[in-house]
């Protein structure tokens, strides 16, 4: 039962327990009651207290947008606690009061939140704490929260106690979601900047992979078709490349390769070693297995470490010697998925070998060529693994659905030919870049 008393000197809030019992005589009949009074102030108000400690904290904002709109529940809540007489939160500009609820101003307040703000420290004066509030991110003390008690309890250690408390959870608060609302727009800014250097690195990558792989040359009696294909998932740049042209003996040289990564470094590699196998293949005029053993030399020697690591091959389709109108394709296979050779017929053949090793792994590795013939109406197909690779279908049946599809189109042109490729691989969809060339007797 609630009670209010003036027992010392004013009129105090306090709280009672009654328990009745009936007192029976001789003769066992009620000739009385007893009334035993208990207090129970203590306990009433500290399990108030705790309740509007615990209501704080599920009430309190973990996110700042402004001042007034983190203040607001809190003050709201505030209001309708019986310990809390007035709550007042003062912006530092000023400073100004941005809400308050209850009482009016003690006259001692603007004093103490201004001896607050000048020291930075807590204040407690008999029923009032004033509390500076810091933002946490080193700007400074943020606002001042002020809170004064009722005059219907009186100012003891609990008192003051509870309302420091109280007081540093609202401050904690604030300076939580302040200093959180900070980090993530420094983590926004760090993410915006990482973003447009991303967007620089690609713009190199596809400028210099643009730049590289250029268009086949026109030769006369041979057709020569080359594409490529950026994954269809935005991502870095890849290492695919494809190169075609003429040495000097009259032979048409074309080459694909692959670089391992995904990132401007496989951009660099890519045109590195794109530039190596078309210098040394036009100048030594060797077979692909030496040239490629030069590269191998030449990416040890000039230090291009792994970064240079990829699958190439090289072929070499010699002129006809006037005798036949057949041609020989000279190649070799540093790691790279096998071409195959569609005849003038449609019957489609996979040119599998055992590989010798990628590019860039060992430059004393002893590189072996091999040889097909070339007719009239056939087609020589080089492919990077993007077209094959997928993680649903084994590779030898991928490699099947990929001759089924070229005998399937055999007799097309070699432009059409390869949409046709692409559009019976991939469905309109690629995990992976992908570069073609497509080679054919004119």
């Amino acid at each position: 039962m609630y009670l209010l008393m003036n027992r010392s000197g004013f009129d105090e809030e306090t709280y009672f327990t009654f328990s009745y019992s009936p007192l029976l005589d001789d003769d066992g009949r009620v000739a009385g009651v007893l009334d035993i009074a208990t207090e129970t102030t203590h306990e009433v108000v500290t399990q108030r207290r705790l309740a509007v400690l615990g209501e704080v904290h599920a009430t309190l904002p973990t996110t700042f947008t402004s001042l007034r709109a983190f203040a607001l529940p809190v003050v709201g809540l505030l209001a309708q606690s019986a310990d809390i007489a007035r709550t007042a939160f003062y912006d530092v500009r000023g400073p100004k009061i941005l809400l308050e609820t209850g009482e009016p101003r003690d006259p001692r307040e603007l004093a103490l939140v201004l001896r607050a703000l000048r020291s930075g420290r807590r204040l407690v004066v008999p029923g009032m704490v004033v509390k500076p509030v810091r933002s946490g991110t080193g700007r400074g003390i943020l606002a001042v929260l002020v809170l004064c008690g009722t005059e219907v309890r009186p100012w003891d250690a609990d008192y003051a106690r509870f309302l420091a408390v109280l007081s540093t959870s609202v401050a904690s608060a604030l300076r939580d979601a302040v200093r959180r609302r900070a980090n993530d727009e420094e983590l926004r800014l760090r993410a915006a900047r990482s973003e447009e250097e991303r967007n620089r690195a690609t713009e190199v990558s596809l400028a210099l992979q643009q730049a590289v792989l250029s268009e086949p040359p026109q030769i006369d009696d041979l057709d020569v078709v080359v594409h490529y294909q950026p994954a269809a998932v935005e991502r870095d740049i890849g290492g695919d490349w494809y190169d075609a042209f003429e040495t000097r003996d009259g032979a048409t040289t074309v080459v694909i390769g692959d670089v391992i990564g995904h990132d401007l470094g496989a951009a660099v590699a890519m045109g590195q070693l794109r530039a190596l196998v078309r210098a040394i293949g036009y100048d030594s005029q060797a077979t692909p297995a030496r040239v490629l053993e030069r590269v191998d030399a030449a990416i040890e020697g000039l230090g291009l470490g792994s970064a240079a690591t990829a699958t190439a091959l090289v072929a070499h389709v010699d002129r006809p010697d006037g005798r036949s109108a057949t041609r020989t394709v000279r190649w070799s296979s540093a790691g790279h998925p096998p071409p195959l050779l569609v005849r003038a017929d449609g019957t489609c053949e996979i040119l599998q070998i055992r590989n010798d090793l990628l590019l860039g792994m060992d430059p004393e590795a002893t590189r072996r060529d091999h040889t097909a013939e070339l007719g009239p109406g056939d087609t020589l197909v080089l492919y990077t693994d993007g077209l094959i690779e997928t993680r649903e279908t084994r590779l030898r049946d991928r490699l099947r659905q990929l001759a089924a599809v070229l005998a399937q189109a055999h007799d097309a042109d070699l432009g059409s030919l390869v949409e046709v490729t692409l559009a019976g691989m991939l469905d309109g969809t690629a995990d992976d870049d992908v570069a073609i060339v497509m080679v054919r007797p004119a």
